[in-house]
C-alpha cells in the first residue's frame, strides 16, 4: 500500500513538472554538422528523459545477457542449499526421535542437495546406525578419518561402533588415537578409562581418571572412587608378583581414597594380617565396621584370630559388635560365634525372630536350622532346612542387570557395567557403599566432544603412617 501511494505521488509530481515546463516560454537549439535543431523547452527535457530511460534499459538488458546465467546458477544453488538444510534439520530430528524411515529419507535428500559436509556425513552415519546398517555407518565414519577436520568426529563414531559390536580392542586403539587429538574431550576420557580398565590396564586407567578430574569432566568423589578401584587392581598385580610391600602400600592407598570400597578394605586387612600387622588390620576393620557392618568383615575379623578357640574368640567379637547388637549383620555374626562356642541358648536369643520373617535371607535361615538341630534335634531343624532353598542368597549383585557374582569384580560379567556390583540379593540389591558414583558410562555416540582446561591433580587422602593409615591403637585384650 505504501509503495502504491509513493508511486501515485511521484506520477503527480512528474506530471505537474511536465505541465509547468510546457507552459514556460523559450526554446532549445542545437547546431550539429550544419543543421539547426530547435524545439520547445518542455519537449527537449522530455526527449532527454526518454533517451536516459532507453539507455538504462539497454544497459540492464546487456547486463542480464552477460550475468544472467551466473545469477540463475546462484539462485538455484541457494534453493538447493535451503532444501538441503531443511532436510538436514528434519533428519536430525528424525534421528533424535528414533524414526528410522524418516532419518534415511532425509539423509538421502540432504546428500542430494548438499555436498559432503560434516553434518551430512554424520546424519548419514547415524541414520545407518538407526536402521541397523553397521557396515554403512562404519563406511561413513571411516571416510571422515581421511579429512583432518572430521577425523575426531569419525573416531567418536567408530569407537561407539566397536563397543556395540564387542570389538573392545579395536575401540581401545581408536580411543587412544582420539585422546592424542583431544585429551580434554569428556567422551574420550570416559570411553578411554572404561576401555583401559576392561583391558586390565589399570595404571593407564588411573592416569586417565586423574586427567578427567583435573579437566572437570568427572566429579572429585567419582574420580576418587575410580582411582581406588584402579589402585586395588594394581595392588593385586603386585601381590601376584610377590611384591608384598608394594601391594600393601597400594591397597592402603586404595582404602584411603575410598573407605567405602569394601574389597579394598578386605584385601588390606588380609595383607596386614599376613605380615603380622594385626593391630593395624584390626584398627582398619573396626573403623569400617562402625560405618558399614558386613558379613565379609566378620569373616575377616575371625581370620585375624584363627588361632583362638571359639570360646576365646567370642569376647573379641563382642568388642567389635557389642554384646547386644541391633544390626542384623552383627546379630548374625555374634549368634554364629556363640553357637560355635557351644552357647546354643544364647545364640537362639541373639538371633531372635530374624528367621521368622518371610524375606529372611538364606544365611539367617541356615543358622536358625543349626540352632534348632543342636537344641531340639533333626526333626526341629527340618522345616528350616526346607526353607533354605527358597530363601534369597546374598551375593555381589549387579544393580543394572541383577546378575549375581561369587566375588566382587570391577565389571559385571553379564552386562559389563563398571562398578555396578553391590552386596545383596537379586530381588533387592542393598547398596552398602552409597553414596557412590554411578559408574555406568554414557554411550560414546551420545556425548558431545568438547575441550576443557588441562592439568593433572593426584587425589590422595592424608596419612601419617608408612602404610597409609594413622598410627594404630593398642590391641584390646579379650574380656
Amino acid at each position: 500500500m505504501a509503495r502504491a501511494v509513493v508511486a501515485f505521488v511521484f506520477l503527480i509530481v512528474v506530471g505537474g513538472l511536465a505541465a509547468w515546463l510546457a507552459d514556460q516560454p523559450g526554446q532549445l537549439g542545437l547546431d550539429w554538422r550544419g543543421y539547426r535543431i530547435e524545439m520547445p523547452i518542455g519537449l527537449g527535457v522530455g526527449a532527454a528523459v526518454i533517451l536516459m530511460a532507453a539507455t538504462a534499459i539497454l544497459y540492464q538488458v546487456w547486463r542480464w545477457v552477460r550475468q544472467g546465467p551466473v545469477e540463475l546458477a546462484h539462485a538455484r544453488a541457494r534453493r538447493r542449499r535451503d532444501r538441503g538444510q531443511l532436510a538436514l534439520t528434519r533428519g536430525m530430528v528424525a534421528v533424535a526421535a528414533g524414526d528410522r524411515a524418516a532419518a534415511l529419507r532425509f539423509s538421502r535428500e540432504a546428500e542430494r542437495y548438499l555436498t559432503e559436509t560434516p553434518l551430512t556425513m554424520l546424519l548419514a552415519a547415524q541414520a545407518a546406525q538407526l536402521s541397523g546398517d553397521d557396515k554403512a555407518a562404519r563406511r561413513y565414519f571411516s571416510a571422515m578419518l581421511k579429512r583432518p577436520e572430521l577425523e575426531f568426529l569419525g573416531l567418536r563414531g567408530l569407537v561407539g561402533q566397536a563397543n556395540r559390536t564387542g570389538d573392545h580392542a579395536g575401540a581401545l586403539t581408536l580411543a587412544r588415537r582420539a585422546y592424542e587429538l583431544n585429551p580434554q574431550a569428556p567422551w574420550v576420557l570416559s570411553a578411554l578409562f572404561d576401555l583401559e580398565a576392561r583391558a586390565g590396564n589399570w595404571r593407564e586407567a588411573e592416569r586417565v581418571v586423574t586427567r578427567a578430574v583435573s579437566a572437570r569432566t568427572l566429579s572429585e568423589n567419582e574420580g576418587r572412587r575410580r582411582q581406588a578401584i584402579a589402585a586395588l587392581h594394581i595392588a593385586r598385580a603386585h601381590h601376584d608378583a610377590k611384591e608384598n610391600a608394594a601391594a600393601r602400600k597400594t591397597v592402603l592407598k586404595a582404602h584411603a581414597l575410598d573407605p567405602r570400597l569394601l574389597p579394598a578394605t578386605l584385601f588390606a586387612v588380609e595383607l596386614l594380617g599376613a605380615t603380622g600387622k594385626h593391630r593395624r588390620a584390626l584398627h582398619l576393620l573396626e573403623e569400617v565396621w562402625k560405618r558399614t557392618p558386613h558379613p565379609h568383615l566378620a569373616a575377616a575379623h575371625r581370620a585375624l584370630f584363627t588361632s583362638d578357640e571359639a570360646s576365646a574368640y567370642l569376647p573379641r567379637l563382642e568388642q567389635l559388635v557389642g554384646e547386644s547388637p541391633e544390626d542384623d549383620t552383627a546379630r548374625l555374626a555374634l549368634a554364629a560365634a556363640a553357637l560355635e562356642a557351644g552357647q546354643t541358648e544364647r545364640a537362639a536369643k541373639i538371633i531372635g525372630t530374624l528367621a521368622d520373617a518371610p524375606e529372611a535371607a538364606a544365611p539367617i535361615v541356615r543358622l536358625k536350622a543349626e540352632i534348632e538341630e543342636r537344641a531340639h534335634g533333626p526333626a526341629a531343624a527340618r522345616p528350616w532346612l526346607e526353607r533354605i532353598a527358597k530363601s534369597p542368597e546374598p551375593a555381589w549383585t549387579c544393580n543394572v542387570c541383577g546378575h549375581a557374582h561369587d566375588a566382587w569384580v570391577a565389571h559385571c560379567s553379564h552386562c559389563a557395567t563398571f562398578d555396578s556390583l553391590r552386596w545383596g540379593t537379586q530381588e533387592a540389591v542393598v547398596d552398602l557403599e552409597a553414596p557412590g558414583p554411578s559408574a555406568h558410562l554414557p554411550p560414546v555416540d551420545d556425548v558431545v566432544a568438547q575441550a576443557e582446561s588441562p592439568g593433572i591433580t593426584v587425589l590422595h587422602a592424608s596419612s601419617t603412617s608408612e602404610d597409609g593409615i594413622d598410627a594404630e591403637p593398642p590391641l584390646r585384650a579379650a574380656s
